[in-house]
């Protein structure tokens, strides 16, 4: 079969303008047309607000090193769609998009359906059919948005994982943070066990009170599991695993990556209370596992960082880590979407660089250039709006020179159309 067409693909992207619509009526309906290809794989399920992506790539990586044919769902993607479904780390062939793709066009026109499906509908539901039909055993399948109406939330995990919790969304989760978290631990399933990280206390309370409604074994982070940061480089973090009794050296930079790798581990031994996993094969995957665009040095002159920064509690996490970054001067191009709290995040960040240049991507939800320079106007006077993510960082580079350090920062979206910048002027 042919690659899928412009017009299909075309077709797929233009769902992507009829909003989101959280519920599990239509893709319950979908699947079952499918077959429920949902029900014949594991399923690991992870929500959040922070690290949920890193968390769920460590979690792929590992069960991998165990021998298990691994999917891998997370979303959106940095550069290619098929990025949000990976089997054994591989994306998905263009053949099978265009067969996936086709398939779901027809069922999109049956008339079927309550509603028009939407582009998470069917993208989860291509994923889990992905999944099905390449044998996958195990799968990390990542909440889009909130959890408790969340496409995702048909798989039948054998443990749930919810990484920090912070205020976002508030459209669509609530305005406060425990209708926040009230919507991300209604991931929760009836006994199945939840490894979570650290909490705020509110976020806590209503997690602990979720797992105890539905009969579910919660470990938090910090209170009965434990982790420390040993040592950091521009090469990766070191990390004592309390669980496993042994320092794991990790491949991503951040020491932020310590507690997501301690996450994954617990979670690991967990399953393996039902699947065959060893503690070797769970540092042999955490020593492997890789995740674009979160402090991802991708160049050495000018020493250019890209990381997907979205809420004040990550950037504030990013923040604390800028100082292992040589270069002078420090340059941050920056693009956030309008649903989160780019100010916040830019009361962390901003103070920390000698000028910023304000974009942004293509995104419908994207912050204009203009707004994105009022929040940062309160933290850093040094800054500029440019338009487009590729003009903006041919602009910092000219500023940070040869010796400076180039950050940039922001969305997913914004983050993939710096890669493709960067890729399409200096090669992969």
């Amino acid at each position: 079969m042919s690659p899928a067409s412009p017009d299909d693909l075309e077709w797929l992207y233009s769902l992507e303008s009829t909003g989101i619509k959280l519920g599990l009526s239509n893709v319950r309906l979908l699947l079952k047309e499918l077959g429920d290809p949902q029900d014949r794989f594991g399923a690991v399920h992870v929500a959040g607000s922070n690290g949920k992506g890193s968390v769920s790539a460590m979690g792929a990586s590992i069960m991998r090193s165990a021998g298990y044919r691994t999917g891998l769902y997370t979303s959106p993607h940095l550069v290619r769609f098929t990025e949000r479904m990976t089997v054994n780390g591989k994306e998905m062939s263009a053949a099978r998009l265009a067969k996936y793709v086709s398939e779901m066009r027809d069922l999109a026109g049956s008339g079927k359906f309550p509603r028009p499906l939407t582009f998470f509908e069917i993208t989860t539901a291509m994923a889990f059919l992905h999944f099905a039909e390449s044998r996958v055993e195990e799968a990390m399948v990542e909440v889009g948005m909130g959890g408790r109406l969340d496409a995702t939330n048909v798989v039948r995990p054998r443990c749930c994982v919810i990484t920090p919790i912070s205020v976002e969304h508030t459209g669509y989760l609530g305005d406060t943070l425990g209708k926040i978290a009230y919507e991300k631990a209604s991931i929760i399933k009836e006994g199945v066990p939840v490894i979570c990280s650290p909490q705020s206390s509110d976020a806590m309370r209503v997690i602990s009170w979720m797992a105890d409604c539905r009969g579910s074994e919660i470990r938090f982070l910090g209170r009965d599991f434990h982790s420390e940061c040993i040592s950091r480089d521009l090469d990766g973090v070191t990390v004592r695993l309390g669980s496993l009794g042994t320092e794991v050296r990790l491949g991503m930079l951040g020491r932020y990556q310590c507690q997501n790798a301690a996450v994954a581990a617990e979670m690991a031994l967990e399953l393996g209370k039902s699947i065959s996993i060893s503690r070797d094969q769970i540092v042999e995957g955490l020593s492997k596992a890789r995740w674009p665009g979160r402090l991802d040095m991708v160049r050495r002159s000018p020493l250019t960082v890209l990381d997907v920064t979205h809420t004040p509690d990550g950037a504030k996490a990013v923040a604390s880590e800028l100082d292992i970054f040589p270069g002078n001067p420090r340059v941050m191009v920056v693009g956030m979407l309008r649903d989160k709290d780019a100010r916040g995040a830019m009361s962390h960040l901003a103070p920390r660089f000698d000028r910023i240049i304000c974009t942004s991507s293509s995104s419908s939800r994207a912050l204009r250039p203009g707004e994105m320079l009022e929040a940062v106007l309160p933290y850093n006077v040094n800054c500029q709006a440019v338009d487009g993510v590729g003009g903006a960082i041919d602009l910092a580079e000219g500023i940070a020179g040869r010796n400076g350090l180039l950050f940039v920062s922001g969305s997913l979206y914004t983050i993939g159309e710096a890669m493709q910048h960067l890729e399409g002027r200096h090669g992969p």
